[in-house]
Order: C-alpha cells, then sequence, then structure tokens
C-alpha cells in the first residue's frame, strides 16, 4: 500500500520523513568511522568512502519520481564557465550558448518545512556515458543556481546517489 491509498491523513509521507532526514543529516554534516551502505536513511554523509584524503561529503543527491512513476524535472540555467552547455541523450550538445534553460532530475535539500522542501537543482556533467550521473554522481553533478520549492507529498518514490562533496554548499 502506498502512503497515497491511506485514509489517515496524519500519517506522514515517506516522501516527506526521507527529505526532511536528509536536510538534517546535510545540516549536521558530521564525520563518523562507521562503514555503512549507502541508502537514503543512512545516518552520516560518506559513511561508506573510506579514502580520508577527499572531501567531506555534504550532500546526498537523489531523483524524485510522480505519481506516474515518471522522474520529476526542473528547470536551471547553466552556469557560465562551468562547463560545456549540456547534451542530447547521444551525447551531443544541444545548444553553443548559455543562454538557455535546461531540465535536470538531480536535486539537493536546500530546505524543508514539514512537506514544503526548497530543492536546488543540481546541473548533469556533459557526457556520452548512459548513466554517468548515477554511476559516478561526483565527477558528474554540480551545482546550479536554480532553485524550486516542491510540495512532497505529490511524490511516490525518492532514489539516493552516492553522497558526494559539491563545492559552495
Amino acid at each position: 500500500m502506498s502512503y497515497k491509498d491511506h485514509d489517515d491523513h496524519s500519517s506522514s509521507n515517506c516522501v516527506c520523513d526521507v527529505v526532511n532526514f536528509i536536510n538534517d543529516l546535510q545540516d549536521a554534516a558530521e564525520e563518523d568511522e562507521n562503514n555503512c551502505p549507502t541508502n537514503c536513511l543512512n545516518p552520516v554523509l560518506g559513511a561508506n568512502n573510506n579514502n580520508k584524503h577527499h572531501h567531506r561529503k555534504n550532500t546526498r543527491p537523489f531523483i524524485l519520481f510522480t505519481e506516474d512513476g515518471n522522474p520529476f524535472e526542473a528547470f536551471f540555467k547553466p552556469n557560465e564557465g562551468c562547463h560545456d552547455c549540456p547534451c542530447d541523450k547521444d551525447g551531443k550538445k544541444i545548444h553553443d550558448k548559455i543562454d538557455f534553460f535546461c531540465k535536470s532530475i538531480f536535486f539537493r535539500v536546500e530546505n524543508v518545512e514539514g512537506c514544503c522542501a526548497v530543492l536546488r537543482v543540481l546541473e548533469p556533467e556533459c557526457t556520452t556515458s548512459p548513466c554517468p550521473q548515477v554511476d559516478r554522481p561526483q565527477e558528474n553533478l554540480r551545482l546550479s543556481d536554480s532553485c524550486i520549492t516542491v510540495d512532497l507529498t505529490k511524490f511516490i518514490a525518492i532514489q539516493c546517489l552516492d553522497d558526494i562533496h559539491l563545492p559552495g554548499c
């Protein structure tokens, strides 16, 4: 049974609960020596990374899914000088200019109150690999300047990626 099927409106929404947890986790961003498996409710950012020479993890990127099962998308404007323009599915540049908007399915929670969250859109790197942002999010996701406010009760699922360090967070 999904939360959508619940008649009891006082029960919590699992996507809302997870995003609240991720927000608290990112706010705390405390190091821990435990080697825990990666999942949305892992209590420590970067706990699955044994290499102490990397930057401390400060972000748990995720994908939200709408009621029809598709990934939620939001528009962003690419940062100037960050990298080449985004690509289509074949890895070819879509535009030669930076003055256009693109869509992304990757997010970082910036703030959350109840089930209302401010999400920062993460900018995917242009690459020809089939799943680079999922396979290697540290190398293939960047902060954008675009944020979106969402009602977390409108999503049916959340998929978390490996914890990463994003400069500027």
